[in-house]
């Protein structure tokens, strides 16, 4: 990927602050995923990263709309939807910066997953078991939630910090969906509901915290997500 600047013309402080945020852990996120997957690292910096004011239908060929950040296969593209960021940095205050951090790592769980052909196997299962779609995409999510793990154990920037990792707990106890939900009844989209508890989100990410092994993130061979 090019190098992106972070100073954009008519962009806020704050916004130049989420930019920098966002490139660091994508950037970071590339190099150690390019170490954890060899030979197959080109595809790992196949991925692309794009700021927008709210993700749209158009970004994603019609299949996401909404505050995002979100990784679309298709464009291999992590799109950050810059108003619910920056809303999301002012909630978490001091921990803000490892909540979009996550979130990035999250997104770059997705691509690995797409690299590997998950999202194919994906589609595939849900076609034949319909009934299963649910438990099946939050499965996903919560795979992605352990590759962030995975990442952040390997990180050298963030691998030894402490305090990253106990801020990056506190953003996982807020926002699984039980907790969005039970704040934002009013709010449910279509994407809300799918990605797991608070608990089921910290208990995945911090397998793949404390194991450092991608293959450790058998989500869908667990009897209980």
């Amino acid at each position: 990927m090019p190098p992106a600047s972070v100073k954009q013309s008519g962009t806020s402080p704050r916004g130049q602050r989420l930019r920098a945020i966002a490139l660091r852990a994508l950037d970071d996120s590339i190099a150690t995923w390019k170490r954890l997957i060899g030979p197959r690292s080109a595809e790992v910096a196949s991925v692309s990263l794009r700021f927008v004011p709210r993700l749209g239908p158009a970004n994603c060929y019609g299949l996401y709309a909404g505050k995002g950040p979100a990784y679309c296969s298709g464009n291999q593209t992590v799109f950050v939807g810059t108003r619910e960021a920056k809303r999301l940095m002012a909630r978490f205050g001091p921990q803000g910066e490892a909540a979009i951090t996550f979130l990035i790592g999250h997104e770059m769980g997705h691509h690995i997953q797409n690299i590997y052909g998950h999202f194919f196997l994906l589609n595939h299962v849900i076609a034949r078991t319909p009934g299963a779609r649910a438990n099946l995409v939050r499965r996903f999510e919560l795979e992605a939630d352990c590759y962030a793990g995975v990442w952040i154990n390997a990180s050298p920037a963030w691998s030894k910090s402490a305090r990253f990792r106990s801020d990056l707990l506190t953003v996982l106890a807020s926002i699984g969906d039980d907790t969005i939900i039970a704040h934002e009844p009013n709010k449910r989209t279509p994407l809300q509901g799918t990605h797991g508890t608070s608990k089921q989100r910290t208990r995945w990410f911090l397998r793949g915290a404390q194991t450092g092994d991608w293959r450790a993130c058998d989500v869908f061979r667990a009897s209980s997500p």
